[in-house]
């Protein structure tokens, strides 16, 4: 292994971590609730993803520690295994843990779970309502 990969093996496993919390995982998430053919999940990923992906953008907040808690959140009442739910919050814990790692701003990973728990309940809700 050559010098430059054992120094940033750290930093390597932290950009993976925090990958969980990207829109081509997002999305890969999103066409896996789609095959389930449950259009109750699909629509509450769809609604909350718009919501959270349109105040990160307005107010230039962390996009991945609030998709990544919209896909855990949604994954964990669907799958209601609690093997899983451990899983998912260690790995969300490690997804936050990094981005405080590469240094992203506190401000910036406070404000994308927070919004992020906010479009989850809003979609949550709405979804209750339409179906």
């Amino acid at each position: 292994m050559n010098n430059s990969l054992k120094s940033n093996w750290k930093e390597n496993v932290a950009r993976d971590f925090i990958a969980l919390g990207s829109i081509p995982f997002f999305i890969l998430v999103l066409v896996r609730t789609y095959l389930l053919d449950k259009p109750y999940y699909f629509s509450q990923f769809i609604i909350a993803g718009v919501i959270f992906l349109i105040i990160a953008y307005i107010l230039k907040t962390s996009m991945y520690s609030g998709m990544a808690l919209i896909a855990l959140i949604f994954t964990m009442l669907y799958y209601n295994d609690m093997k899983y739910n451990v899983f998912g919050v260690i790995a969300y814990l490690l997804l936050i843990a990094s981005m405080f790692y590469i240094k992203e701003p506190k401000k910036k990973i406070l404000l994308g779970v927070v919004f992020g728990a906010a479009a989850t309940g809003i979609s949550y809700y709405l979804v209750t309502l339409l179906f």
